[in-house]
């Protein structure tokens, strides 16, 4: 630690101080801060002089500190580590008083002395600019333009300082700045002043002095001067204050004086090389990174600061200079913003500063008054649009045009003025871009501009911008390089309406007049129309395409392109956008567009404006707008074609040159892609899925699917979310199931599964053990629980996969056998009733656990129940486990698998809604004094607590106002307007005494509304066949197990609400009842044995008929009253909603409609719901989305049983007369009356990831039919005509 060496270090540490003592607010502070640098300095042991100072240290007494911890050792033996801390002072005392130490400490004294002088007696050499930090003082000599910016940027050429100026420093340092002294002495003021931090400078009071000597420096003709001068501020730059704003004020001051001087200099353009062009670029790049970086400093600044500093930016950027004589080069004035987009072409500033509202609205504010900005950016892209003159130099990295010079680097020198008005354009299209994304920046629209008659409005304003990209005239003649489409108008203006359409209020595309412009050339291709001699190239169409799938992500923008401007919804005119882009889309897919116009279009373009159609049928309103246009006939059609092409390019034939179409095979291949993935996303709606079913080409598309999910692949660029809804949309039909199952996706969801579980296919070592789970099914497990609920709620897909499949029987099972289908996950965690089972799983309770819990969440699907029971006997299995988990045969073990079990047993073997049955808990409660209030059992009957008494039928008669009506009216049933009045009186009713209208008023009232319906043809859909039924073919019918177990159930839930009297009569009854009703509908049933769906090869409904026991039971019994009210209702168009098995594989559907399996009751009905949703509670809706279930799939499950365990029985009978009375459209409105009861509870769930086990499993508490009728009817007055239509169509999807 000696000579030039230790001068270095010491220089290097000294260096370290600057950032603490500027920082420091008192000597003080500054000396407690140095004095624990260590603590504050995480460099602190990497500098050299503390590197050198430990070796030193070591060298000197590292050997005297081993000897004594030696000594210490020898004498006290073991009783060094029990008193560690008195050994460390006892050699410390030693050390610091012997010999070597004193030695050491005067020898560092002394050289360290030396070198501390040395460095004070060369201070300036040592520690002024251009020692540490970039080399500034070398940048003056050098002449590219490029080298030199960089070295302006405040934030690479901060030199350290060290000095502190006192008021006589400063009073000199200000008289020596004077324009009138000496160029030396300014520049060795200038010299001094950037070693000085420039905030104290800025602080001192003789800042104003400074401040004019340091305006005169930045004016003066010597650049080195100038330089040096920019130097200092960019110093200041480093760091945001409230003296920073002086600086700023300075440097804008300079520059307008700069442009006053120079603007009228610049109308041949901009050369580096000269002088005075460095001067103004580089001051202005300094300004534009000033502006970068302030906006993350504006929170921290006084309001004041901010508006000084946007005032004086506005003032400066206003400025232009018009010359009074006509140029040759342009006529449009040159202004600072002309230099401004040299550096940020893109108005990168003005998009930081409007970025938050802290700077937004000040700088609004201020524009306001500076209007010529704006004023002057429109009227250069109106007069742009207008000539379409485009300096291709400019566009290209490599140009031979001789405006083109370069230094050796090959760094742009000069600017020409056509250039420089380019970059000024885009400049300003990405400033009034970002200003129209603000409701106040739309403000100043309409704007006057000079030289144009009428006031600029925004829509004028788009629409005169689109013609960049729909007309591009001249621009198309003129080749450039593809480096450079970044500079294409086409581009440059797609991007910023994109932009316009991704912002949340997107009115202002939502025009007419705007959507016209841009459809403009699909307009003249659809009518072959000339337009001028020339088409638009392939990119028009693109960025066309681009921009209207941008308009369509959003409600607003799809709405508009669906309807139009200022038109209601549901709203049909041929006119709107979405019917252009659909007529062109599909003549472009079927070469069937005029050939006059132009070339047929390619695959992409064709693609592109398909993906518009998609992004619209992907939604009901959408759909239900574009359906006449079959799209998904004509995808379906093209797809099959490009698989006959893609067939014979895979097969040569002899003769055939198999390279002279190389890329054929790969362009029909992406073409099929994109067919496939546009008819996949039929299967967004419900009755898009229909559609889908009917192309045959679901599993196709289905299979395609997968293979993008399992690649972890986006639907596509505007989607949000992932295949979820889709998924749960397929598998809530039969043959969705049947294509999810071939493609092997739900063999992926249950290996993944069982990879949660129990373990994965691989052996791979487990480094971190799994979280021990505090939950029965933990966070891991339900994401799993969930996808497995999206395709096993539907019982049409559980029919497809349980269907008389027996269990697997093995002897062994071993704990690395995964199961691969339904059947095998169910056999596996399920039906754990055998040792062998037990041992075979790793995690027995927790994955026993969570098969249960998926089977009760299924079954709450009452036909699910139903077959899982009859082919399983889950009921029995589960009594047996709740017998063998007891002691010595009485008490049952309480555990979760004891609770999981007994939920299940109490749920599946009673009926009722909300209030007509109790459902256990799955776990202890912590509040109650008792650990589980209810018993547990091992045989039925459950026990009387899960029982609660219902109050039975009334003996007496009824009477009240729709009593009194249909008494009085018993004649008068067939006149045109009893059904209204009839309607009036019910609803009253409903309303102000709902718990009136039940019994024998109910019954009375159901037969006279049926006479009534049956007497007009207008309300009968199906012809009544004449029943040919006898007592020995009844005898001979049979009915299935699930219908036999399900007369057993539907009787005990009747005799529970003591609706029946005689158990035994009424099972009787039932089942004659629905062997009536199984033969006559077989009447009016085609033949199933070619269909490859298990839900259509059987003769009877392959569910329960939920609804004729409805009917039975709300007749008290009667089978003569409840037959003859089914063979009469079968006529009406509301059967076919209400009454499932009736349109099962009957002949009045057509052929294509039948054998896809699928109900109206889902493809309508449900697809309706969702309709009113999207329209009516978008919250809703976006809820069932982000979720990945489906509206659709719940209402099935809800109207398939009737409302059964869902509701109590009085708001079943009103179900079921509301939608017989007022339109089997109520029964849409009946639904989306429920879910907007339930909107809170369906926001909740979704947050806690659970909103498919809440729906299917709770009951619909609080929901009453009469509180809502009302609500009811407001959708029908709004929705009746478009819903009721599509329900009466019941033939066609």
């Amino acid at each position: 630690m000696e000579g030039p060496e230790l001068v270095n270090s010491l220089r290097q540490l000294v260096i370290s101080f600057e950032p603490y003592l500027r920082n420091a607010s008192s000597y003080e502070q500054a000396q407690e801060v140095l004095l624990n640098l260590e603590a504050h300095d995480e460099n602190f042991h990497r500098y050299q002089f503390v590197s050198q100072l430990r070796a030193k240290i070591d060298e000197s007494l590292g050997g005297l500190i081993e000897d004594e911890f030696e000594r210490f050792s020898m004498s006290q033996g073991s009783d060094v580590a029990s008193d560690q801390k008195t050994v460390v002072q006892k050699v410390t005392d030693r050390v610091l008083k012997s010999r070597e130490f004193e030695n050491l400490t005067h020898y560092l004294r002394t050289n360290v002395s030396q070198a501390a002088q040395t460095l004070q007696n060369n201070f300036e050499q040592e520690f002024g600019s251009g020692r540490h930090g970039p080399d500034f003082e070398d940048v003056r000599d050098k002449r590219h333009s490029n080298e030199m910016d960089a070295n302006m940027s405040f934030s690479s050429s901060y030199p350290g300082s060290l000095m502190f100026m006192n008021q006589d420093q400063a009073q000199k340092l200000a008289e020596e700045l004077d324009p009138h002294r000496s160029l030396e002495d300014r520049q060795c003021s200038l010299h001094t002043l950037c070693s000085l931090a420039p905030l104290d400078v800025v602080a001192s009071d003789q800042w104003s002095d400074i401040r004019r000597g340091l305006l005169a420096a930045l004016e003066d003709p010597d650049l080195n001067l100038a330089t040096k001068s920019l130097k200092f501020i960019a110093q200041g730059f480093s760091t945001v204050t409230s003296q920073t704003k002086e600086l700023y004020l300075l440097l804008v001051d300079y520059l307008v004086d700069l442009c006053k001087k120079n603007l009228s200099r610049l109308k041949n353009g901009v050369d580096v090389r000269k002088s005075e062009h460095i001067r103004i670029i580089r001051s202005f790049r300094l300004l534009n990174e000033f502006q970068l970086i302030v906006p993350s400093y504006w929170i921290r600044c006084p309001e004041i600061l901010v508006e000084q500093v946007i005032e004086s930016t506005l003032k400066l950027f206003s400025m232009q200079h018009v010359s009074t004589v006509a140029s040759s080069v342009t006529n449009i004035p040159m202004t600072a913003l002309h230099l401004m987009a040299l550096i940020d072409p893109k108005a990168m500033w003005f998009n930081k500063w409007m970025h938050g509202s802290y700077s937004r609205i000040p700088l609004l504010q201020k524009l306001d008054g500076q209007k010529k900005i704006i004023e002057n950016a429109v009227k250069h892209c109106l007069e742009f649009t207008a000539s379409r003159k485009i300096p291709f130099d400019l566009m290209s990295d490599i140009s031979d045009t001789l405006s083109r010079v370069s230094n050796s680097d090959g760094h742009r020198m000069h600017y020409t003025r056509h250039e420089m008005d380019y970059i000024y354009f885009i400049h300003s299209l990405n400033l009034l871009g970002k200003l129209l994304c603000h409701k106040e920046g739309r403000k100043f629209f309409p704007i006057k501009v000079k030289d144009i008659s009428e006031p600029i409005s925004i829509t004028k304003f788009l629409c005169s911008l689109i013609q960049l990209i729909v007309d591009p005239g001249n621009l198309v003649t003129v080749k450039y390089n593809p480096v450079s489409q970044q500079f294409d108008p086409g581009i440059l203006v797609t991007d910023m309406l994109k932009v316009l359409c991704i912002h949340h209020d997107v009115t202002i595309l939502c025009k007419d007049e705007v959507t016209n412009t841009l459809l403009s050339p699909i307009s003249h291709w659809l009518d072959d129309e000339d337009t001028g001699g020339h088409a638009c190239p392939e990119s028009a169409y693109l960025h066309i395409a681009d921009i209207l799938a941008q308009l369509a992500a959003s409600s607003q923008g799809r709405q508009h392109l669906l309807y139009g401007e200022g038109q209601d919804r549901f709203t049909r005119t041929k006119s709107s956008a979405a019917h252009i882009i659909a007529d062109f889309a599909k003549k472009a897919i079927n070469y069937d567009l005029p050939g006059d116009f132009a070339a047929p279009p390619s695959t992409i373009v064709t693609g592109s404006f398909v993906y518009i159609c998609r992004q619209l049928y992907n939604t009901c309103e959408g759909l239900l707008a574009m359906n006449a246009y079959e799209l998904h006939t004509t995808l379906a059609e093209a797809l099959n074609e490009v698989s006959r092409e893609l067939d014979m390019a895979s097969t040569p034939t002899p003769g055939s040159d198999s390279g002279s179409d190389i890329d054929d095979p790969k362009k029909l291949s992406i073409w099929s892609d994109t067919l496939k993935d546009n008819l996949l996303n039929f299967a967004a709606t419900p009755k898009g899925v229909l559609l889908l079913q009917q192309t045959h080409t679901m599993p196709e598309c289905v299979s395609y699917m997968y293979s993008r999910y399992r690649n972890k692949l986006q639907v596509s660029k505007c989607e949000k979310f992932g295949y979820g809804t889709m998924v749960s949309q397929l598998a809530a039909t039969a043959a969705g199931m049947v294509a999810l199952r071939q493609s092997g996706f739900i063999q992926s969801i249950i290996n993944n599964t069982w990879t949660v579980l129990e373990c994965g296919l691989d052996d791979s070592p487990v480094f971190h053990g799994k979280i021990w789970a505090v939950e029965p099914v933990y966070k891991d497990a339900h994401k799993q629980l969930i996808n497995l609920l999206k395709v096993l709620t539907s019982y049409a897909a559980v029919y497809e996969v349980l269907h008389e499949q027996p269990l697997p029987s093995h002897e062994n099972y071993t704990f690395r056998q995964m199961p691969n289908t339904v059947i095998e996950l169910i056999d596996r965690l399920v039906f754990v009733d055998k040792d062998i089972k037990i041992h075979s799983l790793f995690n027995y309770e927790q994955s026993h656990v969570f098969g249960l819990r998926m089977f009760g969440i299924i079954m709450s699907c009452l036909d699910t129940f139903l077959l899982i029971q009859s082919q399983y006997k889950i009921q029995e299995m589960l009594l047996s486990c709740q017998e063998a988990n007891s002691i010595n045969d009485r008490d049952i073990i309480l555990d979760m698998l004891s609770f999981e079990r007994n939920y299940i047993l109490v749920k599946t073997y009673l009926i009722g809604g909300p209030s007509e049955r109790v459902i256990p808990p799955r776990s202890i409660s912590e509040d109650s004094s008792v650990s589980f209030p209810y018993p547990l059992f091992s045989t039925y009957p459950v026990p009387r607590e899960y029982v609660p008494n219902v109050a039975g039928r009334s003996a007496m008669k009824q009477e009240n106002e729709l009593s009194h009506f249909l008494h009085e009216t018993k004649n008068s049933v067939y006149e045109s307007d009893w059904m209204e009045r009839c309607r009036k009186t019910f609803g009253h009713l409903l309303e102000t005494k709902p718990e009136q209208a039940k019994g024998h008023v109910m019954q009375e009232l159901l037969e006279k509304v049926l006479e009534s319906a049956t007497n007009k043809q207008d309300e009968m859909t199906f012809p009544l066949i004449t029943y040919s039924g006898t007592d020995s073919s009844l005898r001979s019918f049979n009915l299935t197990p699930v219908q036999e177990l399900g007369v057993k159930i539907a009787v005990r839930y009747g005799m529970h609400l003591k609706l029946l009297n005689s158990g035994s009569d009424a099972s009787e009854n039932l089942t004659h009842l629905l062997k009536q009703c199984g033969h006559y509908l077989q009447q009016q049933q085609r033949g199933g044995s070619y269909s490859t769906l298990r839900f259509l090869r059987t003769k009877t409904y392959p569910g329960f008929d939920w609804f004729a026991s409805t009917i039975f039971l709300l007749m008290n019994g009667n089978l003569d009253r409840s037959w003859r009210f089914l063979y009469q209702f079968s006529m009406l168009i509301a059967s076919g909603y209400l009454w499932l098995p009736r349109l099962h594989r009957s002949v009045h559907m057509p052929t294509g409609l039948m054998t896809s399996g699928i109900l109206p009751v889902f493809s309508s009905t449900g697809h309706n719901v969702e309709l009113v949703l999207q329209s009516e509670f978008p919250l809703i809706y976006s809820a069932f989305r982000m979720s990945g279930y489906n509206v659709a799939q719940i209402c099935e499950n809800w109207l398939r049983q009737c409302f059964w365990n869902y509701l109590d029985w009085m708001d079943i009978v009103h179900y079921i007369c509301v939608c017989i009375l007022m339109g089997i459209d109520y029964q849409v409105y009946m639904c989306v009356a429920i879910l907007k009861h339930m909107q809170q509870d369906i926001l909740q769930h979704l947050q806690e990831q659970d909103l498919i086990i809440f729906l299917k499993e709770e009951p619909l508490r609080g929901f009453r039919v009469g509180e809502h009728l009302n609500f009811m009817k407001q959708l029908e007055k709004k929705f009746r005509k478009t819903i009721l239509s599509d329900m009466q169509n019941i033939s066609k999807p």
